[in-house]
């Protein structure tokens, strides 16, 4: 296993057995993908050019938020989960920005080093392919391979969020969406108890409203008894959205398949490839790396000072 680059010069990790995961930051261009994003996006000329003039002119008149106005790509990022609504995109963008600005918290300073346990340790993970329908799926060690002493659950959420933005600048994956799927396997009161339910109820509302991440599917498997009391935790502050995209699938993965081919899937989830066992956690945090300065550029966004004092 081992980060390379293709013919392009574009980072890709190589995970053996043909197993590969690339980002592609390129606009779709294919007639199925942009007949999909006017039918549930509202993505057509007409609505796109008026909902980008809508949004920098509400943008301009909030003067504090710094942000590039004239990057449609940037602008598209932030209207496309919202279906081209500019009203509803700004008000998104605002409690976007104004949870970036609270400081040592879940998505202020992202970067590789922040979060190197959690990647590492593979508790959070992109897997190499997408599911049939085009989403990315991302998997998280919510139990016993979780060591929370070592990677607090802070820096859980926090590589989450990371791994959320690197690839929700793919265009592919803002038209398609994300699913997850976490294990909970032999999770202990020492896991819950890293999420104590005012924490729980900032990470959830952010997820729900605040975030431009089209979240298509929450897959819970190996979910025994213990769950049912985290889970009590996370119930009051769903919302009717996520409630009805939460999937409990037990040790058993035939139902997970019926959400996710397993052709999407590696083995240790009852799908057809093979991923390397205990692969180098850290490899993914070299591809993350190589988008490094857009990491960097996203930093300069948001409210100026005075608010983020506020």
């Amino acid at each position: 296993m081992a980060l390379r680059y293709d013919e392009q010069k574009s980072p890709f990790v190589d995970f053996g057995n043909g197993v590969k995961l690339a980002l592609n930051l390129d606009e779709f261009t294919a007639a199925a993908a942009k007949e999909k994003a006017a039918n549930e996006l509202r993505e057509t000329p007409d609505v796109m050019d008026a909902s980008i003039r809508k949004l920098r002119e509400l943008i301009q008149q909030e003067k504090q938020l710094q942000v590039p106005v004239q990057d449609e790509s940037y602008l598209m990022r932030f209207l496309r989960p919202k279906k081209y609504y500019p009203d509803s995109t700004f008000d998104m963008m605002k409690a976007f920005y104004r949870m970036k600005a609270r400081a040592n918290f879940i998505s202020d300073n992202l970067t590789t080093a922040s979060v190197k346990n959690a990647l590492e340790d593979r508790v959070v993970q992109i897997l190499p392919k997408r599911d049939q329908h085009g989403r990315r799926i991302l998997y998280m060690e919510m139990g016993a391979k979780w060591n929370c002493t070592k990677v607090p659950a802070l820096e859980v959420i926090r590589c989450t969020n990371m791994i959320m933005e690197t690839v929700g600048r793919e265009p592919t994956t803002q038209l398609n969406g994300i699913v997850f799927v976490i294990n909970f396997d032999k999770l202990s009161l020492s896991h819950i108890s890293q999420f104590p339910p005012k924490f729980v109820k900032t990470v959830v509302d952010h997820g729900q409203k605040n975030s431009p991440y089209r979240i298509k599917g929450i897959h819970i498997v190996n979910n025994a008894r213990m769950f049912n009391i985290f889970f009590k935790i996370f119930k009051p502050f769903l919302g009717k959205k996520w409630s009805q995209r939460i999937f409990l699938h037990g040790v058993e993965f035939k139902s997970l398949h019926d959400h996710i081919e397993p052709d999407c899937l590696p083995s240790f989830l009852g799908g057809t490839y093979e991923l390397p066992v205990e692969y180098d956690g850290a490899v993914i945090g070299q591809l993350l790396d190589c988008y490094k300065a857009k990491f960097e550029e996203e930093d300069k966004y948001g409210y100026v000072a005075e608010v983020k004092e506020s």
